[in-house]
């Protein structure tokens, strides 16, 4: 064998190995087995199941914020379509005016488009809005399932620790080192999609400030002139 063919052998060893240490899983366990463990030396694996319970609670509830995200959204842009159609026809109105030679008309129609344009731009405000909370929807719910994720991986830590602990022989092969793998990797999941939420959650927080500057513009100009003289 040449060197260059046993260098390329090694080469796909090694990919071969860090591939299958990347998609490695943790030992299975079987829920029978535990059946042997006294209740008394049960009680962390019943916490990390209440702890797996809520997760997968917590990631219904945040799977249903994204879709009421996304409804919201909807209303948004379908509002920004309406005050933009309504922007549309005060500019025709104001075209109209102009072919009038009509000066109280021409100002009634400038003053309809200022004050569409300010509908406009506030309904554009919270398209922007609504576009940054689904953003920061969507990674509650990565996030939420990554901790269903580091959940589970939990239970089936406790679940060795209570075999191992009972000197089950199924288990002695297993070592804890295999599940704790899976619990840090998970975690730093989670602590990846933390960060995010962090930064969209800051998004979210100068968006509504803009929409609420914007709604404040907009109140301005759609309030009546007062009658002067």
């Amino acid at each position: 064998m040449s060197k260059f063919t046993a260098l390329g052998s090694a080469v796909v060893g090694m990919a071969l190995v860090f591939g299958c240490s990347h998609a490695r899983q943790s030992p299975e366990i079987k829920e029978e087995w535990l059946a042997r463990v006294p209740p008394a030396q049960m009680t962390e694996v019943e916490n990390s199941r209440a702890a797996q319970r809520e997760a997968m609670n917590e990631q219904n509830r945040a799977t249903a914020a994204v879709t009421d995200a996304k409804n919201q959204l909807d209303v948004a842009q379908a509002e920004r379509d309406t005050a933009a159609s309504r922007v549309t026809a005060a500019q025709k109105e104001r075209d109209a005016a102009k072919d009038t030679g009509e000066a109280s008309r021409l100002q009634r129609a400038e003053a309809m488009v200022e004050q569409a344009r300010s509908v406009e731009k506030a309904a554009e405000a919270k398209v922007k809005y609504a576009e940054a909370n689904l953003k920061a929807a969507q990674t509650r719910a990565d996030l939420a399932k990554t901790q269903v994720e580091t959940a589970n991986a939990k239970v089936k830590l406790s679940e060795y620790q209570a075999l191992a602990q009972n000197n089950d022989t199924r288990v002695r092969d297993m070592s804890e080192s295999e599940f704790r793998v899976d619990v840090e990797r998970s975690e730093q999941e989670e602590r990846k999609f933390r960060e995010q939420l962090n930064k969209d959650e800051e998004k979210v927080a100068t968006a509504r400030q803009n929409w609420n500057q914007a709604r404040q513009n907009m109140q301005q100009a759609t309030q009546p002139t007062p009658p002067t003289g």
